[in-house]
């Protein structure tokens, strides 16, 4: 059985396993070039003229005679839950006013989306709505094509008090909003339960940092359980994130343009020293995070294999819905926030996944209308239905009072997990997650890293040097080619 969604968390696999999970590689900008010997520090600059009402001219909508017709080009697959989802929101939405119609436009997957855009900068072709995932935010800013969500948040005194904040301060750069969040994730951990009965641990209380993780990863060994840890590119930041510590200078890339990584610290070299300890002690295997083999770690867990692993919180909904159907007897999930790197440091838990954004190259009425369906899709009841059909968070407050979030906590706890982990901790530019340009190549950069001291033997801070040398000349690289 496959399931495919689109999730940024995570970054972002496909493969047919125990769950499948696609389209969700981020884009590759220019490659780079030699590294200059200084780097633009500042953010684009917002044009006023994209931040007033005129830009974004909500009012003006009553006085259509017609609908105004606008492109999505959303990130998700009609195959699965997700699309089917979105598809329902939209044809709800179309059928209950008559301003507005919005058609869909298939892509694929994120990073298709994301590359069509950058064509379209050039062909004209171009979508009035487009959905990015998280790590495209700052290259989306760059292009210098989009209509900051903010003027449309001005133009209709629009509240967004609502808003899980550390979801929203994601997408708000050097105080602007740039997009409106709405397929959001974050990892958790998957552990089976009979595994840590048999274990001899307490099923109700899973690791709550990463030292736990390794101490409880040892008594599963021995009770012939393995643990797995998915050799994926966002480790670095999501610890750090845990101690409320930035992955790169200039407030995480929130107040100025990120020039410097700033995780070769004390902190930094902890994790990385106990990554590799779980994994070069033999207490965890690895997978791929991309490929045929993205999901076994998954995959181990339905097969009474591993005893826990780390993923997605958008992959519950299948999983959940793969173990009701029996053939999995040697498994009961369950669900347990991430495990922080600490408990004596309040960080919290980043959030992922995608958000909506507004051409630019749009007309003002178009814009007006795509504020009117975003806002829709952001809506209390529409976040609900979205949750319970897909397994993302909802991104409101309100969403978790519907009857039909009560109803599928109720049933399925497990899915109030990465909702609370966001609502955890403190809210800081460390723990919204950083913004920076060639992302793809960062994390590769930090994926590397890790692999060598697993596969090379590299000591763990000769790998954090090397992470910090080469991310440092992505950086440099990629401000000189946009500054």
């Amino acid at each position: 059985m496959s399931f495919k969604t689109a999730d940024s968390g995570l970054q972002r696999r496909s493969g047919l396993v125990w769950v499948t999970i696609a389209g969700l590689a981020a884009a590759l900008l220019a490659g780079c070039g030699s590294s200059p010997a200084s780097s633009p520090t500042a953010q684009p600059a917002t044009p006023k003229s994209l931040l007033t009402a005129k830009a974004c001219p909500t009012a003006t909508l009553s006085n259509v005679k017609h609908p105004v017709n606008i492109d999505f080009w959303e990130s998700m697959s009609n195959a699965n839950a997700n699309g089917q989802t979105l598809t329902s929101l939209t044809n709800q939405f179309n059928s209950s006013q008559n301003q507005v119609h919005v058609t869909l436009v298939e892509q694929g997957g994120y990073d298709v989306t994301w590359q069509k855009y950058q064509a379209g900068l050039t062909n004209g072709q171009l979508p009035v709505v487009a959905q990015l995932q998280d790590i495209n935010l700052q290259a989306a800013i760059d292009t210098q094509s989009f209509l900051p969500v903010q003027a449309c948040i001005n133009a209709s005194s629009y509240s967004t008090a609502d808003y899980v904040q550390r979801i929203l301060s994601y997408w708000k750069v050097s105080g602007i909003q740039w997009a409106m969040p709405f397929a959001v994730s974050n990892p958790v951990l998957y552990y089976n339960t009979i595994a840590f009965q048999k274990a001899g641990l307490n099923p109700n209380t899973p690791p709550a940092t990463l030292p736990q993780m390794i101490q409880d990863a040892k008594k599963l060994k021995a009770a012939g359980y393995q643990t797995d840890l998915k050799l994926d590119n966002w480790h670095l930041e999501t610890w750090l994130a845990t101690a409320n510590q930035p992955f790169v200078n200039n407030g995480n890339g929130r107040t100025g343009r990120a020039t410097k990584a700033v995780f070769n610290t004390p902190i930094g070299l902890k994790i990385y020293t106990e990554l590799d300890q779980l994994v070069r002690s033999g207490l965890a295997v690895t997978n791929p995070s991309t490929g045929p083999d993205d999901y076994d770690n998954l995959l181990g867990v339905g097969d009474g294999k591993y005893g826990m692993t780390i993923d997605t919180s958008a992959a519950l909904g299948t999983i959940e819905q793969l173990l009701a159907s029996g053939k999995y007897p040697g498994v009961k999930l369950g669900v347990g926030p991430f495990p922080a790197l600490s408990s004596s440091i309040s960080g919290g838990v980043e959030p992922g996944g995608s958000a909506l954004y507004i051409s630019a190259k749009s007309t003002p009425i178009q814009r007006a209308a795509a504020w009117k369906y975003i806002t829709y899709l952001d809506n209390t009841q529409s976040q609900a239905t979205w949750a319970a059909g897909t397994g993302y968070i909802p991104v409101r407050l309100s969403s978790t009072k519907t009857q039909t979030i009560v109803n599928l906590w109720k049933k399925s706890p497990g899915f109030e997990v990465a909702y609370r982990q966001l609502l955890s901790g403190v809210n800081t530019p460390a723990t919204s997650g950083a913004v920076i340009g060639d992302y793809v190549a960062v994390r590769a950069a930090e994926l590397s890293a890790e692999e060598s001291m697993y596969v090379d033997g590299v000591s763990p801070k000769n790998a954090l040097g090397a992470a910090e040398k080469n991310i440092n000349a992505l950086l440099s690289s990629y401000n000189q080619r946009v500054g």
